[in-house]
């Protein structure tokens, strides 16, 4: 199916009936296991749904019947049925930008306390090497209209809200009488402010923020306006969450990046990236056998070194922090993805193999490294990149070495760090054992992760606890 017969598809039914159709449906989908059951695999993937809102609030006419669901049924298969041009007849190039894009529907596919408690993590408990430029003073209060504790619990809020109310919320409901213990965990009216700022669009604002692309086999990897308002006013008495999930990107580092970077451009996304270097570090320090070194400069010019040298006793891991995400041409596998992702990850690649090499020529500024046991690369990033350790992907960075590497994410990392059924070196070890030959020098950590043991990540739990639902539950469990 074309674009542009989808969108016609959704265009027939008013999003005043569909879109509470989207979003009670939505409710019941908000984890793998419901939208992969047997003979319903994919009805009602998030993925899928976020794309129907987007449309039916883009395009949609109100002199229409009542959406039924059946409607809703049609517009999902529909979305099922979109063409890829990738796996047209007759294509000859390569997959590399189908599979990029295929890394949509993992993004619904994360740790939830992880998620929601990274953010608290980085900007709260984490001590910046330097001075930040806009992360400091009032920063919270000017990007949320309130402090960060309760802008992420505003997001929760909506969150756990969805399930159990048909993917609806209410800011009234605050004043029923079920609520009358919430003054004594968290200012309502900062609630209602990081609402209003940061989680509610009326479909006049979604309109004006989406416009009326043209249909393109791209144009559904495009921006959401639905990502960074994720509750949807106006169509009924009480809000609209069409997609759970995209409240929890909303209330992740992700979604206070691109936040932050729309009031405050490039001085907030340094400031994000010290930040995220130092909490890597901390939590590599969570190995329990690691001799954690922070980077340093060598030789008369400053070279820098990677970020971290993890030593431990079955390895040596070299640590490269990158503050990157994913952008639009990456996430749709345009033909500039290549070019995106060479230039967002290419340097780290180069700075892991060249301490590579400077171990292995004996720099004296390395002499301190063990040589006795062997080396890996890990390119840290502040969200997934997903696939990029695939043979498909790998000769993008025109590896120089075979030192092996992956590129892993914030995610992953934490929960590297936590292995209990192995240690931290012998899950490398074997990741890099089991790698397809296919993918070079290039291993997936993550895949290696699946199945294992882990204990708690306190630094994820002490994030956690900063939330008022956390400490309402703890005072609730004491006699």
């Amino acid at each position: 199916m074309r674009d542009e017969d989808f969108i016609a598809v959704v265009r027939r039914h008013c999003p005043s009936s569909l879109i509470p159709r989207v979003a009670a449906l939505a409710s019941t989908r908000m984890d793998p296991e419901s939208w992969f059951r047997p003979r319903q695999r994919g009805f009602g993937a998030p993925w899928a749904l976020a794309e129907i809102a987007r449309v039916s609030l883009a395009y949609g006419n109100e002199h229409r019947p009542a959406a039924t669901e059946d409607h809703l049924l049609q517009c999902s298969n529909a979305y099922t049925d979109l063409n890829d041009p990738e796996l047209g007849d007759g294509y000859q190039g390569p997959l590399t930008g189908f599979f990029l894009r295929i890394c949509e529907q993992l993004e619904y596919q994360v740790p939830l306390q992880n998620e929601m408690s990274r953010a608290a993590a980085i900007f709260l408990n984490t001590k910046p090497a330097g001075t930040p430029r806009v992360i400091r003073d009032d920063w919270q209060t000017e990007l949320f209209g309130t402090d960060l504790i309760s802008f992420v619990a505003a997001g929760q809020m909506l969150h756990m809200a969805a399930r159990p109310n048909s993917g609806r919320f209410n800011p009234n409901w605050l004043d029923l009488p079920n609520f009358s213990f919430l003054p004594t965990v968290i200012d309502p009216a900062r609630l209602r402010t990081a609402w209003r700022r940061n989680y509610v669009i009326d479909q006049a604002a979604f309109k004006k923020l989406n416009g009326r692309q043209a249909p393109s086999p791209w144009r559904r990897f495009t921006h959401n306006p639905l990502l960074s308002h994720p509750a949807v006013s106006g169509i009924h008495n009480d809000w609209l969450i069409p997609t759970p999930a995209l409240v929890v990107r909303r209330l992740s580092p992700l979604g206070i990046y691109y936040a932050g970077l729309n009031l405050w451009g490039k001085p907030f996304a340094d400031d994000l990236g010290d930040l995220l270097e130092q909490y890597i570090g901390n939590q590599l320090r969570l190995i329990p056998e690691a001799d954690v070194e922070p980077g340093f400069r060598y030789d008369r010019d400053n070279k820098e070194t990677v970020d971290f040298i993890v030593t431990l006793p079955e390895l040596v891991v070299l640590v490269e922090v990158k503050s990157v995400r994913p952008t639009a041409a990456v996430r749709a596998g345009a033909p500039d993805a290549e070019s995106e992702l060479q230039r967002m990850l290419g340097k780290g690649v180069r700075q892991i193999e060249r301490a590579d090499n400077l171990i292995n020529n004996a720099h004296p500024a390395f002499a301190h490294i063990p040589t006795d046991r062997p080396r890996a690369g890990l390119l840290v990033t502040m969200e997934d990149f997903h696939i990029l350790n695939s043979g498909f992907h790998s000769p993008i960075f025109h590896r120089t070495s075979q030192l092996p590497i992956s590129i892993c994410s914030a995610g992953e990392l934490e929960h590297w760090v936590t292995v209990t059924d192995k240690t931290s070196g012998r899950v490398v070890l074997d990741a890099i054992k089991n790698q397809d030959i296919s993918s070079g020098p290039a291993f997936s950590l993550k895949q290696e992760l699946n199945g294992r043991s882990h204990r708690r990540n306190a630094l994820i739990d002490a994030a956690w606890r900063l939330g008022p639902w956390q400490r309402l539950r703890e005072v609730s469990r004491k006699p």
